[in-house]
């Protein structure tokens, strides 16, 4: 942790055993806990010591595992995770809303399984139905006629907040990009069986490296002072060729030479035309937790209980639930959905969960807001070089092609452009409306289109000077 505050502007003390509280409120509270975990990276977001208290602080205290993000991933990565996942708790696939209005968010009725690609890469929510019936499932086999309580915890990005928007189909909570949006526990009411209870996100600080917390998007990125370790990171996974393609730089052997070359080609230099690495190596983190950079990990090829779940335990969940229910329902989402098709790069084992403080309450145990779902991935996919950090686990590195705004714009003027065969078939009566409609909306087009060639032609008048500096 030490290492880690001389990178980001943690919290202080005092709101770390803040948020340490809100998240004892809501296991205490709580009937069943949803974990909520990103599909490309499931064993990364668990932390053991946080499903220890889960697990300590009473019998009749369930945990399920909620898989987020499946269309982030293929569709074989998640019967994978699914497979591997069921050997301890009820897991569930999930898809949250990312629509933006605040209320009457879509939901699909469509099973997983039967998901097209298309509705995949739509903002609908999807899983919804599977998990509402496995929490009714739990009421019916432990008989309770009243109502119950549902944690959500996770750590920060994973869609917590949003998960619980998707159940509600309105903007009960705030979702944001970054970390640092959910700060206490907030309560949505469902219905009258069912309470959720929103956790800010939790970023278990002890075995992890300051790269490795800000590429699981833990830390806010306008906040870091160095953010040249990560771009290492991410350069280290990337296979070099694919990188060079994405931004149209040239050859390059360091990181930081990387981070020049890229300076200048996106404009970004200092006084004296110095390349301004800082702000380059920024962008890159932003394409790594915008989507724009994807990744997945694989789940080991065998299975062991970890130490802080025992056999007794897994028996006890299946009473709980209806396994077999909530089996048919994963297949269902999952059996005939086309999601994209990945081209895997080295197929290689995860290291396991995030390990975590010990003691209560935890110094070490920080607690950040949550975001919403990261843009979905929906182009090209690429593989990775193999690395073998310990710290993020072995996971496949995909780089989304890369389209220039000239091109943008062109396809956008003749998508939207009316033409006077258009404007012909109106009604007569409506032809002048059409006309001055169709004016208008060529005069924006011609402004955006100037815009973007003035900045393009700046960009270029401040790449002509070839003078490198180190």
């Amino acid at each position: 942790m030490q290492s880690l505050e001389k990178n980001v502007n943690f919290e202080n003390e005092n709101s770390r055993k803040a948020y340490y509280r809100e998240f004892k409120k809501v296991v205490e509270a709580s009937d069943v806990i949803l974990e909520v975990l990103d599909a490309r990276d499931p064993l990364g977001c668990r932390c053991p010591q946080v499903e220890q208290a889960v697990i300590q602080s009473g019998t009749n205290k369930k945990i399920v595992l909620v898989l987020n993000k499946i269309d982030l991933v293929s569709k074989e990565i998640v019967e994978k995770w699914i497979k591997y996942l069921r050997n301890e708790f009820p897991t569930v696939a999930f898809k949250a809303s990312t629509q933006q209005q605040t209320k009457n968010l879509k939901r699909s009725n469509i099973p997983v399984t039967q998901a097209t690609t298309e509705l995949l890469s739509t903002s609908a929510c999807i899983g919804a139905d599977c998990l509402m019936k496995l929490l009714g499932n739990y009421c019916r086999n432990q008989d309770i006629k009243t109502a119950i309580s549902v944690g959500v915890v996770g750590f920060p990005n994973v869609g917590k907040s949003s998960l619980i928007n998707s159940l509600k189909r309105a903007r009960a909570c705030n979702v944001g990009a970054t970390p640092g949006v959910t700060k206490c526990l907030q309560q949505v009411h469902l219905d009258k069986h069912i309470k959720l209870l929103d956790c800010p996100g939790i970023v278990m600080a002890t075995s992890t490296t300051d790269a490795a917390m800000i590429l699981r998007n833990c830390v806010k990125i306008e906040q870091l002072v160095d953010p040249l370790p990560p771009v290492e990171a991410i350069l280290r996974r990337c296979n070099k060729a694919q990188i060079m393609e994405h931004y149209g730089v040239p050859d390059f052997h360091t990181a930081l030479e990387f981070l020049s070359l890229l300076a200048r080609r996106q404009g970004k230099l200092r006084k004296g035309g110095l390349p301004d690495t800082d702000k380059a190596a920024k962008s890159v983190l932003m394409d790594w937790t915008g989507g724009r950079i994807s990744y997945f990990t694989h789940p080991p090829e065998t299975h062991t209980l970890p130490t802080h779940v025992s056999a007794e335990i897994v028996t006890e969940m299946g009473k709980a639930f209806d396994w077999d229910e909530l089996e048919k329902g994963n297949q269902e989402v999952l059996a005939e959905s086309s999601c994209r098709d990945v081209q895997m790069g080295f197929c290689m084992e995860t290291t396991g969960m995030t390990q975590g403080g010990q003691g209560e309450p935890p110094s070490d145990l920080a607690m950040v807001e949550e975001s919403v779902e990261e843009p979905e991935l929906k182009d090209e996919t690429e593989s990775m070089e193999d690395d073998q950090d310990p710290e993020f686990g072995p996971m496949t590195v995909e780089i989304k092609s890369q389209k220039s705004k000239t091109d943008l714009v062109a396809n956008d003027a003749a998508s939207k452009a009316p033409g006077l065969k258009d404007i012909l078939n109106v009604d007569p009566l409506q032809q002048g409306q059409a006309l001055q409609a169709a004016s208008k909306k060529r005069k924006k087009q011609q402004k955006r289109a100037d815009k973007i060639a003035t900045k393009l032609s700046d960009t270029l008048t401040s790449a002509m000077d070839f003078s490198f500096f180190d």
